[in-house]
């Protein structure tokens, strides 16, 4: 029998395929503390636990610290954990005297829990999986290759076309900086294997960041024209939605048409 504990009561990614969702209960304490215990299981020695949250602050990465500790004085040897967005992804460097290796930290927590397999998603840049013990990567590729289709069946015919070279259809797909070119860049390439008859231009763009306080200062779109098609800004984090409404203004100046935006976190 394989286990999964759902951390986040709003994400199953493994609903209905583990046989047994473990119960837990939580508390906390007057001081402060999280108090974690799960309860109701029996289990043999060679079944399986997979852990699953979603991390939206300090707490919940506790949370899968706690439930690990927990499980493994249970019994459990065979752990696993999907963990889709790693936090401090961005704090993937140091940037100014004084600071932490943020991203580090946090890594050093999820390795010294012993897992098995730590499952993240599209990473925000190549050092996380660099600091990660036994991780696996799922990239967003899939993901958007809905958005193609969507555009595609409102196209009138298009399962009809016969000639293989005929375009039937052209996208701007934007790198929004520098840093998201090699990502981008395998978009793009994915794109252009599997829809044969859209043709697919890479747009570069480049941003201005203030280091010391985090603000945008200025962006940049490396191409004259967009012909009026469909734009897509691709990027793996979404917080406060400054830098796509930043490149938007600079996307519309350039003629871009219908402007869409498909970030991973």
């Amino acid at each position: 029998m394989n286990h999964v504990i759902d951390l986040d009561p709003d994400f199953h990614p493994y609903t209905g395929y583990y046989t047994n969702n473990i119960q837990f209960e939580t508390l906390d304490f007057h001081g402060g503390e999280t108090h974690f215990r799960i309860v109701g299981v029996n289990i043999k020695p060679d079944e399986k636990l997979v852990i699953t949250q979603r991390y939206n602050s300090v707490k919940d990465l506790f949370m899968i610290i706690l439930a690990n500790d927990a499980a493994r004085r249970m019994g459990f040897k065979n752990i696993e954990l999907i963990l889709p967005y790693f936090p401090a992804a961005r704090q993937d460097r140091v940037c100014n005297v004084g600071e932490p290796l943020t991203l580090k930290i946090f890594a050093d927590m999820i390795n010294d829990c012993n897992f098995d397999k730590v499952t993240i998603f599209c990473p925000h840049s190549e050092v996380t999986p660099a600091l990660l013990n036994n991780v696996i990567i799922q990239d967003e590729l899939k993901y958007i290759d809905r958005i193609i289709d969507i555009e595609l069946d409102k196209i009138k015919g298009y399962i009809a076309i016969v000639k293989k070279d005929t375009i039937v259809k052209t996208f701007n797909i934007v790198c929004p900086d520098a840093g998201a070119g090699k990502r981008v860049g395998k978009i793009v390439q994915h794109l252009s294997t599997k829809f044969i008859n859209c043709q697919f231009n890479l747009i570069r763009c480049e941003k201005v960041r203030n280091v010391k306080d985090g603000k945008l200062e200025g962006f940049f779109v490396q191409s004259e024209k967009l012909g009026g098609h469909p734009t897509i800004i691709c990027d793996d984090i979404n917080s406060m939605g400054g830098t796509f409404i930043g490149l938007g203004v600079e996307l519309r100046k350039k003629n871009c048409g219908q402007l869409m935006l498909f970030t991973a976190h």
